[in-house]
C-alpha cells in the first residue's frame, strides 16, 4: 500500500521559496538597495542616471586638469611680465643722454639677457608635456559636462620675443630706447590681454565645475530615491517569510507525525 504526502511535499516546497525569499531580503537591507529583477524600470533609469554622474565625474576632472594647464601658463606670464617691466625701466634709462659707452653697453647686456628669459619661459614652462605658452594650446577642447556639446575651446597664442615684437629691439642708443619703450608697452598690453583671458577661462571653468557638482549631488540623490530599499517595508517582508517559514515548518512536522500514526495502524 502507497502513502501519498502530498502536505509534506507542499511543505517542503515553501519551505525552500520562502529560504530564497528571506535570503534576498537579507541581502537588500545589508547592501540598502533593490534588486534590479525586483523593479526593472526603476532600475533602468537608475544605470542610465548612473552613467551620467561617470560623466560627470570626468568632466570635472578634466575640467580640473585644464585649470591647472592655465594656472601653469598665468605662472610663465607673470614672469614674462615682470621681465617687460624690468624692459621698460633700461630703457627709459637708456633714453638718457648723459650715459657713458659703459653704462650704456652694461644696460643693452642686461635688456639682452631679459629677452633669452623671455624666450626660454615661452619655450620651458610646460604641463603635462604640453609647452604653454610655445603655441601648443591651440583650440584645446575641455569637456564641462556628461552629454554632447558640453566643452570649451581654449588658445593661448605663444609668447615669445618674437611674437611680442621685441627681438630687434636694443638699447643701445637713444633713439632704439625709444623705438623699444613703444615696443615693450604694446608687449606689455599683449601679455595682460592674454592673462585677461587665462583668468576669464578659470572662472568660467570653475563656475562649471560648481555647476556639474551641484548637479551631480541632485541626480546622485535620484539613484538613490529609485535603488534603496525601504527599509520598513523590506523589514515587514523579512518576518511575513519568516512566520510563513514556520508555519510551512509546523505543517512538515505535523505531516510527518500523521504519516508516522498511520504507518502505526497497519502494524
Amino acid at each position: 500500500m502507497r502513502i501519498n504526502d502530498v502536505t509534506g511535499m507542499w511543505a517542503i516546497r515553501q519551505l525552500q521559496l520562502l529560504s530564497g525569499q528571506q535570503s534576498g531580503l537579507i541581502g537588500q537591507l545589508s547592501r540598502a538597495t533593490i534588486p534590479f529583477n525586483q523593479d526593472v524600470a526603476s532600475a533602468a533609469i537608475a544605470e542610465r542616471l548612473r552613467s551620467q554622474i561617470s560623466g560627470y565625474q570626468r568632466a570635472m576632472y578634466e575640467s580640473h586638469n585644464a585649470i591647472g594647464m592655465l594656472s601653469t601658463a598665468e605662472a610663465g606670464l607673470g614672469s614674462i611680465h615682470s621681465a617687460l617691466n624690468r624692459l621698460r625701466e633700461l630703457a627709459v634709462q637708456a633714453s638718457n643722454s648723459t650715459l657713458s659707452d659703459a653704462e650704456r653697453s652694461a644696460l643693452q647686456e642686461e635688456y639682452s639677457q631679459l629677452l633669452q628669459q623671455i624666450n626660454s619661459v615661452s619655450q620651458n614652462v610646460s604641463y603635462n608635456n604640453i609647452r604653454v605658452l610655445a603655441g601648443e594650446v591651440t583650440n584645446f577642447n575641455v569637456q564641462t559636462g556628461p552629454n554632447e556639446g558640453q566643452r570649451m575651446s581654449i588658445t593661448i597664442p605663444a609668447v615669445d620675443s618674437e611674437r611680442l615684437g621685441l627681438s630687434n629691439t636694443n638699447i643701445t642708443n637713444i633713439e632704439n630706447a625709444q623705438r623699444a619703450l613703444e615696443a615693450i608697452d604694446l608687449a606689455t598690453e599683449s601679455v595682460s590681454r592674454t592673462r585677461s583671458y587665462i583668468g576669464a577661462t578659470t572662472n568660467r571653468l570653475l563656475s562649471a565645475i560648481n555647476e556639474m557638482s551641484g548637479t551631480m549631488i541632485n541626480v546622485t540623490s535620484s539613484v538613490s530615491r529609485l535603488t534603496d530599499t525601504d527599509f520598513a517595508r523590506s523589514t515587514m517582508e523579512f518576518f511575513r517569510t519568516q512566520l510563513l517559514q514556520q508555519s510551512s515548518l509546523i505543517n512538515l512536522i505535523h505531516s510527518n507525525m500523521s504519516r508516522q500514526s498511520v504507518l502505526r495502524l497497519f502494524q
